[in-house]
């Protein structure tokens, strides 16, 4: 019972408070100005006379706390608590709303206008707030959007108290006066700095927002400029010389009329090296290791290929052609160089990438921790020598020529031979340079010289090709080089 009547009693009592805020007629003590804007009624409205805003006039303080007085912004311990500016309210009205009301003879107010120059202040005496007033600013105004005086910011310093009356700013002019005077010493203090790393100049609160032409002087230390390729020759032999491009269009020129050639030449040359990769390197590869295990499991593990002799290898093909047919054919890939082991390791690391990405023109790779010499033989005359053997397989047999070199014999000529440019017959590739390597094209007696370098050897291969497709309708001899053939011409496109 004790229970229910408490809550009986909880219960008549919220009712009450709710009827008496909601039934109960209540009145609002507003002005006649905020009657109108939010629309009241007069019967619960209590309209008052307004309140004029009249200053209060206070006699300066001699001492003050130390926050009092100063922006939150520009305080510093440092300071002296008298130490800021003091701007009379004729000269402040037009920049707050909260100050417009004030008489034009006030000597002090609540709101604290903050500047911190790099420089000493010569301008304006000390001066308190008036007891009451906020220990911060209130508003600022329009004074923000001042142009350069919005972006005023800088390390606060000390004021130095003036000694006339001619220090004190009493209007618009005199102020807008002082802030240019102000801020053309701290731009010609930027602009001769050259530390870059000092606190003045770094990205800090109080220089944030400046314009970049206020470090143009030390951004002119690290401007970007392209960069003039120098007329003195490379130090890398891989570089090739300036008008190598304008050579090249020169030589093309004789060969078709078309100077839009060089704009595929980029895009045909990775195609070339795609082509050998794929249709030469990485198959012989392939059957090389092939081979290599059968003769282990014949019991020839002395005969393995990259171990064995040029020699050795080229009696075991004789011996052993019955049972391992392609061994001949591998012994013409390797008949190059007496080292056998670099060879074949150095045709494995080419077949590898897709596109012989560790082709090396002028020079070898490294074998064993022993660096590429001249008693190796270049990437180039590895890559052109097993292009040469490739073409020897697919043409057919001459009887001129028994050792099977049909295309190396009639197309492929190397010094110290000389061609003989008066057979008007001759179509070959003549290698005029063995380190470092450089090839020359000679058709119906003339001598195609393209450019040195690292494209060399793929430009004149190239080149002998795109004759074959436009001159010889795609036929070399008997073998045809397009879809029906060898399918190489499709590098060139339509």
């Amino acid at each position: 019972l004790a229970f229910a009547s408490l809550f009986s009693l909880n219960a008549l009592f919220d009712f009450w408070r709710y009827f008496k805020y909601t039934v109960a007629p209540t009145s609002l003590v507003v002005s006649p100005g905020q009657q109108s804007l939010l629309g009241l009624r007069n019967a619960v409205v209590q309209t008052t006379p307004p309140h004029e805003l009249v200053p209060k006039r206070t006699p300066p303080s001699t001492t003050s706390s130390p926050v009092q007085g100063q922006s939150v912004l520009s305080y510093s311990p440092s300071r002296s608590p008298s130490a800021s500016p003091k701007f009379p309210a004729s000269c402040m009205s037009s920049y707050s709303p909260q100050l417009q009301g004030l008489s034009g003879g006030s000597g002090s107010f609540g709101t604290s206008m903050s500047y911190s120059p790099g420089s000493s202040y010569n301008k304006g005496p000390p001066f308190s707030p008036s007891p009451g007033s906020p220990p911060y600013p209130t508003s600022i105004g329009p004074m923000d959007t001042g142009g350069m005086r919005s972006r005023y910011r800088s390390s606060p310093t000390v004021y130095n108290s003036p000694t006339g009356k001619e220090d004190y700013m009493t209007d618009l002019k005199s102020l807008e006066s002082f802030l240019r005077g102000e801020e053309e010493k701290q731009h010609r203090v930027q602009l001769g700095s050259l530390d870059s790393s000092s606190p003045s100049s770094s990205p800090t609160f109080w220089n944030y927002s400046r314009s970049m032409a206020d470090y143009a002087q030390m951004l002119r230390k690290f401007q970007y400029q392209p960069a003039c390729r120098s007329q003195a020759p490379s130090a890398h032999k891989d570089e090739a010389d300036l008008s190598s491009k304008q050579a090249a269009e020169e030589v093309w020129a004789r060969v078709s009329m078309s100077r839009q050639l060089l704009d595929h030449m980029d895009s045909w040359t990775a195609k070339f090296r795609n082509w050998i990769n794929e249709t030469i390197l990485v198959p012989l590869v392939q059957e090389m290791e092939s081979v290599s295990t059968q003769l282990r499991r014949m019991g020839c593990p002395e005969l393995q290929i990259g171990d064995a002799s040029i020699s050795s290898l080229k009696q075991a093909a004789l011996v052993k052609a019955p049972l391992i047919p392609t061994l001949n054919m591998i012994v013409q890939y390797l008949d190059l160089t007496p080292n056998q082991e670099y060879l074949v390791e150095r045709i494995k690391e080419l077949s590898q990438g897709g596109c012989m990405s560790s082709f090396r023109w002028n020079r070898g790779g490294d074998f064993k921790a022993r660096k590429w010499d001249t008693d190796l033989p270049t990437d180039s005359a590895i890559v052109m020598h097993v292009f040469c053997t490739y073409l020897d397989s697919r043409l057919p047999p001459h009887p001129k020529y028994p050792d099977g070199k049909t295309f190396t014999s009639q197309h492929f000529i190397q010094m110290p031979d000389k061609p003989d440019i008066s057979n008007e017959n001759l179509f070959c590739i003549y290698q005029s340079s063995i380190n470092p390597p450089h090839y020359e094209l000679i058709y119906q007696r003339d001598v195609y010289n393209l450019p040195k370098g690292r494209n060399n050897m793929f430009h004149t291969l190239l080149m002998f090709l795109y004759i074959i497709k436009t001159k010889e309708s795609g036929m070399l001899g008997r073998v045809n080089l397009g879809l029906s053939g060898m399918n190489v011409l499709w590098i060139f496109g339509d």
